[in-house]
């Protein structure tokens, strides 16, 4: 379940005159004179960002793998070297950052006495912010973040010499006119173990120490050991019993690797490929020809479809004026797809899906907008 927490400041204009304006252009629609006094500001685009989870399985064959089932009777071996991948989860969350392209200039009058208090406050990156509060998580950049959980799988080095020694009994036969003379002496040499038998040398280690541990949970011990001391004991013989039988049965382990991904939701083109997915090769760039497609979709709502055309009239009007800009955000459904197969679907408040329109340029006080979505939160129209 993704939790969503909406923080809420507001931008406070203090008019001091009861018939005090301003005026507000968009930038890009008009020319704004290099003489003129203002400041910019503007409105918040949702921006989703999308971890996803995978679980990376990896198989190491043991050393005596083949032996396994002749010399211990185990089938269930790892008896190739493989790495597999699996999703194991997908999470989004959401976040606001300036739209470029809803950029404001708010004109100053021209005139000294015209002139009245007006306080603003923004935020680092220029978003509508709050009364002496500065919103730090928008000053999240875009950047691709990869945490990537490392680990490194060792077989266990038991004691088990690679060379033994071998003691031949060579006898020397000497004749002497018709005696024949028996002369006996050892010879001592060395030679490399196979794998086999450094194999069997560990299956009987094994066997050894089960059965040690039956004789000690079973009491014919000669000591009268203590509870503590006898729980230590087989736990010991038991971990040394996993480390051997590693050897035969090889060794899995599993890390998470997080992959993180930026969809700038474009009511245009809502649908997104962030990567694709391969189970023998995990993440894989978006670019490449195998592998399942990682989309991602937002579908608006429609909520503020009764407000468009309406919001398109006002805006369309040739006005001398215009007060503060502002935008009525729209909801969408947010659908992430892994090969065509919808793999997580939940909802989110998308400020690119609303409508931007502005208010009259009359007498304002104490207007509040909501910097996470540049809707109004409180306004006083004289």
């Amino acid at each position: 379940m993704i939790k969503k927490v909406f923080l809420t400041a507001f931008l406070i204009f203090s008019i001091a005159a009861t018939q005090a304006q301003i005026n507000v252009s968009k930038v890009g629609t008009s020319v704004i004179p290099a003489e003129s006094n203002g400041l910019f500001y503007s409105l918040p685009q949702t921006v989703i960002q999308v971890d996803v989870v995978v679980n990376k399985i990896q198989k190491v064959k043991g050393p005596f793998a083949e032996f396994a089932d002749q010399m211990l009777g185990l089938s269930q071996v790892t008896t190739v070297n493989s790495t597999e991948y699996e999703l194991k989860d997908i999470r989004l969350t959401s976040y606001n950052e300036p739209d470029p392209t809803e950029y404001y200039y708010i004109h100053m009058p021209e005139k000294q006495k015209d002139r009245k208090a007006i306080e603003l406050f923004l935020s680092d990156d220029g978003v509508i912010s709050g009364a002496g509060i500065v919103n730090q998580a928008n000053t999240n950049k875009r950047q691709r973040s990869i945490d990537l959980s490392t680990f490194r799988i060792d077989i266990p080095e038991v004691t088990n010499p690679s060379v033994f020694e071998r003691m031949d009994t060579v006898i020397k036969r000497i004749s002497l006119d018709s005696t024949i003379i028996e002369q006996k002496f050892f010879r001592k040499t060395s030679s490399a173990k196979s794998v086999e038998q450094k194999a069997r040398e560990a299956s009987e280690f094994i066997l050894k120490l089960d059965e040690s541990m039956y004789n000690l949970i079973n009491g014919y011990q000669e000591v009268n050991y203590e509870k503590g001391t006898m729980e230590f004991m087989y736990n010991q013989m038991n971990s040394m019993k996993q480390d051997y039988l590693e050897l035969f049965k090889g060794v899995t382990s599993s890390s998470n690797e997080t992959f993180t991904f930026y969809y700038l939701v474009d009511k245009n083109n809502p649908t997104e490929t962030l990567c694709r997915f391969s189970m023998s090769k995990g993440i894989l760039p978006k670019s490449s020809t195998s592998g399942d497609f990682v989309q991602i979709q937002a579908t608006s709502k429609n909520k503020t479809n009764a407000l468009k055309s309406e919001t398109e009239k006002i805006n369309a009007e040739q006005r001398s004026s215009h007060g503060l800009y502002y935008r009525i955000p729209d909801k969408a459904d947010v659908v992430v797809r892994v090969g065509g197969q919808v793999k997580l679907e939940t909802q989110f408040v998308i400020n690119q899906f609303g409508v931007v329109t502005f208010l009259p340029a009359s007498s304002l006080r104490n207007i509040g907008i909501d910097n996470n979505t540049g809707t109004l939160r409180r306004v006083v129209l004289e």
